[in-house]
């Protein structure tokens, strides 16, 4: 018994050690040149597009944090795992492109950014696509058109078509929070209750495509059939984890989002009725 238990935790150990061997090997480090050129390029735009350093000081920490996280979750190794192993790691790469960056790196542009791509067909443009409805509408779509089979396949063997879907994601998802946190004094943003209603709307929505991916029974990506399971996942397991993923992690940033705006909220009313108050004593 004794040698029939080391036996078959040799055989385990030795699986183990091949899973790893074959990963190392299929996702060694590459460069992925289309993210490094987009987030230099965003590095220039924001550096030197003014030499007025008190213009970038307060906005920095947003800018290069929507920086860091665009790029950690889009070049090696994640982005490779997402797109080789896992789904429930695209979807995560995903959620952190239409949720987490854009907020971040609409809130670190200063105003010569703004001032620069402020022409007035871009303006014009915007007005119409940041109108809530409308950006509710282009987000969703674009959203959940992604988890639909035929493209997430696509996507996975097609690396052109991937930078493309990708790069419209970016940009709806940037569209999608300007009503949250404005752009310039001709697109604003909503007030508070509006900001909180906007983002029910939107966490109410994804539970479509995640619920497809967490009570699927059958496979729905065919891309992500029969591969080498080398981080011993199944399939479904992989596609019922990247449901949950997008339902409870797009949930928990909006609603996050949503108790700060409702603080700030909170916080502006209670100053205001202080002010009125002591006024009133005077």
């Amino acid at each position: 018994d004794d040698l029939g238990s080391y036996s078959f935790c040799n055989c385990n150990d030795r699986k183990s050690s091949r899973r790893l061997l074959q990963l190392m090997i299929s996702i060694t480090w590459h460069p992925h040149f289309d993210v490094w050129a987009l987030i230099f390029s965003l590095i220039i735009f924001f550096e030197y597009t003014t030499d007025n350093n008190f213009l970038k000081k307060d906005k920095r920490k947003f800018w290069y944090s929507g920086l860091f996280i665009l790029w950690l979750f889009t070049d090696w190794p994640i982005h490779d795992i997402g797109e080789q192993y896992l789904f429930w790691v695209h979807s995560l790469e995903h959620l952190v492109l239409a949720l987490v960056s854009p907020p971040l790196l609409l809130l670190g542009m200063h105003s010569a950014q703004k001032k620069i791509i402020s022409v007035k067909p871009f303006i014009n443009l915007l007005k119409v696509t940041s109108h809530p409805l409308v950006a509710f509408v282009l987000f969703n779509t674009v959203m959940v058109g992604m988890h639909w089979s035929l493209i997430v396949n696509l996507m996975v063997t097609n690396k052109l078509f991937h930078f493309f879907i990708h790069s419209l994601m970016l940009l709806v998802s940037l569209n999608m929070w300007v009503p949250v946190i404005g752009f310039t004094d001709k697109i604003k943003q909503l007030g508070s209750p509006g900001k909180i209603a906007y983002l029910f709307l939107q966490s109410l929505f994804p539970t479509i495509p995640a619920s497809f991916l967490a009570f699927g029974n059958e496979p729905l990506y065919s891309a992500y059939v029969g591969i080498d399971q080398v981080f011993n996942i199944s399939t479904i397991d992989d596609q019922t984890l990247a449901g949950v993923i997008l339902k409870l992690g797009g949930g928990v940033i909006l609603w996050a989002s949503i108790l700060i705006i409702w603080m700030q909220w909170y916080k502006t009313e209670k100053t205001f009725d202080d002010v009125v108050r002591n006024s009133s004593n005077d």
